[in-house]
């Protein structure tokens, strides 16, 4: 049956390296099936990516030709690079979740089943979605320092991903990890702490369910800066185990401030991710927010 929004144009950007594509000749036959099916009509096209930083300029070249929708079909790496083309274009960023994390699907309540978030995507609607900025550069669920940081560097490495390989990642990391410094203001106030790890917040997990921000939502115009305070050794399963239910805000080592302009210096170089993906920032971090500044399917 055809739906009321016939004659639209839509892309799929799919990343071939993503962590759980399995056949992707199987998938992208779905794909196609299921789309002549429900929008016989309209325009719709499959672009692989075939190297870093190939999805944004798919996508923008998807943004600059008026497509209605571009759907990231891979994981959250996959997602920043088609989200960053779409920023500030009437396209709306659609997710096909492949990946090990898939934080932002999961915050949207995309399911993890690649064929229903496809139906999803395409009988879903879209709404505005607030973009984070680092240094100049944008994120869309989480960006951080610290422990999270370090993890993520370390994951990068590994030749399998997966939510053990995150895991491993992480215990290989934690007997030798020190605590940061750090000094800065969040909209004018001024704060200096020491922490385990410091998450800037656009939506609520980091992926693989790991809820570090329960509170946050990606259209309220803010981020949350969550600072995990150090905790001793053995208390680490009981925070692992109230992050996993989102419970750690809960807990005595937790903080959370909501800001629109941050600025974060340190005496350290400090290693950090964006959506996941790891980055050295240097010794300071100049953070704002762009409320609705992409657009977004949901379910």
């Amino acid at each position: 049956m055809a739906f009321f929004f016939d004659g639209m144009k839509i892309a799929l950007v799919i990343n071939p390296k993503a962590g759980t594509l399995g056949s992707k000749g199987d998938l992208i036959k779905f794909f196609e099936q299921k789309f002549s099916e429900v929008l016989p009509d309209s325009e719709f096209h499959i672009l692989s990516t075939t190297h870093s930083g190939h999805a944004t300029d798919l996508s923008g070249n998807c943004a600059e030709n008026g497509f209605d929708i571009c759907i990231a079909a891979g994981g959250d790496g996959t997602m920043q690079e088609v989200a960053c083309g779409l920023v500030g274009s009437k396209t709306a960023l659609g997710i096909v979740p492949l990946g090990s994390g898939n934080g932002l699907a999961r915050h949207l309540k995309i399911s993890l089943n690649p064929r229903t978030a496809f139906t999803q995507m395409l009988q879903g609607t879209s709404k505005k979605m607030d973009v984070g900025i680092v240094n100049g550069s944008m994120f869309f669920l989480a960006a951080g320092i610290g422990f999270e940081g370090v993890v993520a560097h370390r994951f990068a490495g590994k030749n399998t991903r997966g939510f053990y390989q995150y895991l491993l990642s992480s215990a290989e990391s934690f007997f030798n990890y020190k605590p940061i410094s750090v000094t800065g203001s969040a909209d004018g106030i001024g704060f200096s702490s020491t922490v385990f790890t410091l998450t800037l917040a656009n939506g609520s997990e980091y992926g693989n369910g790991a809820i570090i921000s329960p509170g946050s939502r990606i259209d309220d115009g803010l981020l949350q800066l969550i600072q995990v305070k150090p905790f001793p050794w053995w208390k680490s399963i009981e925070i692992f185990s109230r992050l996993m239910k989102g419970k750690l805000v809960d807990g005595p080592f937790y903080e959370t401030l909501p800001f629109r302009n941050l600025h974060i210096q340190s005496s350290q170089v400090l290693k950090g991710h964006m959506d996941g993906e790891p980055v050295v920032f240097g010794n300071e971090l100049k953070v704002e927010v762009v409320p609705g500044g992409v657009w977004v399917r949901n379910p």
